[in-house]
């Protein structure tokens, strides 16, 4: 583009300008010669031509200057990530927004009370399958961007992943884990993935379909396009129930808390905060009952980029009765509470927990109670003890500020590691070893 020089940008202003006055001169020579003689009308034309001018003066400059003037290089690097596309398959747990309790706050999943296992994957090296799961399809460990955690990669054109944790699922227990879910965006196929709970422990360590006139049970269908899940519950192969429902996350590639709770025929699911489904006959009667996961690509081709990550897997027994426990045996132990790794900074998917605390400590106001935090035995003594007691008064800080606990009501203190309830030698028991208690006073 030409660049236009100094006397030529005057040149453009004065000719302007001589044509603003010209229209003006026009505009004078059609008032009316009575109403040109008071002083007052004439000030006002004069006004407007005035005013007309510095405009169509003030148009030009700024139009000439935009035509030089450099584009700010964050607003064009902002522009440039604004219509960055994400690539199909690619996940990070950076940039994540920080969830709080007020977001939670009509969350009420409570974990049960003695961990069965907890898996991070970090025993596991990477590419093997996890040493506790069973796989008809692709499942190998693997990194994510930004996660100290080693993540289950599970893919496969109709695959499924049973984790061998126990038995059985018990009667009452909960399973929770964070999950992440990718697929190729530009293709118009089927792609899916299943939570699932199957009667058949055969039928879940195969590719079968949970419909099978086997089993009984229920399936979670997971499609990320249409950021859908769909609840469908089975006796006998045939469908009892069919519900969906819709969560917005599905289709971002960011980690999604997912929460499992059963009792009995009961089952609950939350995907972080949001309680999905609460399907009080979910269950069919039936003596055993096993957890899998599935995953599901209508084109062969969509299984390089059509994937579910899952870490942080726990599975807990029990369900908990808080208030008993407070009330009348005077001792509260929860392993519900949780912190980021190696910081006193409350999780919120703990709000369920300390809300039902914070419920029984304000139904009964002569209640007063010591917060007492454990750790596990990692990392060194005189730390674990200082990150206790941090724990523990960040409890303290929460019952207060966020669920309305009076302060006087509450001690805290910390034990590190010097308690422990649990081997240190295993995840699971690590996992029972991090542990709060509310001792009532």
């Amino acid at each position: 583009m030409k660049t236009i020089t100094k006397p030529q940008k005057i040149a453009m202003l004065t000719f302007v300008l001589c044509c603003l006055i010209g229209v003006a001169n026009l505009y004078a020579q059609k008032i009316d010669v009575k109403e040109k003689a008071k002083t007052a009308a004439t000030n006002k034309a004069d006004r407007k031509v005035d005013e007309t001018i510095d405009k169509g003066l003030d148009k030009l400059e700024k139009g000439i200057g935009g035509l030089f003037k450099k584009k700010d290089k964050s607003t064009e690097t902002a522009e440039k990530d604004k219509n960055k596309k994400t690539k199909d398959g690619e996940v990070t747990v950076k940039g994540q927004d920080e969830p709080s309790f007020s977001t939670y706050n009509k969350f009420d999943f409570v974990p049960g009370d003695k961990i069965l296992a907890f898996d991070d994957f970090k025993q596991d090296a990477m590419g093997d399958l996890p040493a506790k799961w069973n796989s008809t399809g692709g499942a190998e460990i693997a990194k994510v961007n930004g996660s100290e955690f080693n993540w289950v990669q599970l893919t496969g054109a109709d695959a499924f992943f049973s984790p061998q944790y126990t038995a059985k699922m018990p009667d009452n227990c909960t399973v929770d884990f964070d999950m992440i879910v990718t697929f190729n965006q530009e293709s118009n196929w089927y792609q899916r993935f299943y939570i699932e709970i199957l009667s058949s422990a055969k039928l879940a360590a195969t590719s079968e379909k949970a419909y099978m006139p086997s089993n009984s049970g229920i399936s979670f269908e997971v499609t990320p396009r249409s950021r859908e899940i769909m609840a469908r519950s089975y006796l006998k192969g045939e469908t009892l129930m069919e519900s969906a429902a819709q969560y917005a996350k599905l289709n971002t590639r960011k980690p999604i808390h997912v929460s499992i709770m059963r009792q009995q025929q009961r089952v609950k699911i939350y995907f972080d905060e949001k309680k999905v489904f609460d399907l009080p006959q979910g269950l069919a009667l039936e003596p055993n009952y096993y957890l899998r996961f599935g995953s599901f690509v209508q084109d062969e081709g969509d299984s390089e980029t059509t994937k579910m990550y899952v870490s942080n897997l726990r599975y807990a027994v029990g369900k908990p009765d808080m208030r008993n426990k407070l009330l009348t045996e005077g001792k509260l132990v929860t392993r519900g509470i949780l912190f980021d790794s190696g910081s006193a900074v409350i999780q919120p998917q703990s709000a369920g927990v300390l809300k039902e605390i914070a419920a029984v400590l304000n139904e009964n106001p002569q209640l007063k109670v010591k917060i007492v935090g454990h750790t596990d035995s990692d990392g060194d003594n005189a730390k674990n003890l200082q990150l206790s007691e941090q724990r523990a008064m960040a409890i303290k800080t929460a019952l207060v500020n966020d669920f309305n606990v009076n302060e006087d009501r509450l001690t805290a203190e910390g034990k590190g590691e010097t308690q422990p309830s649990d081997v240190n030698t295993t995840a699971a028991g690590k996992a029972n070893n991090r542990r709060v208690e509310f001792i009532k006073l």
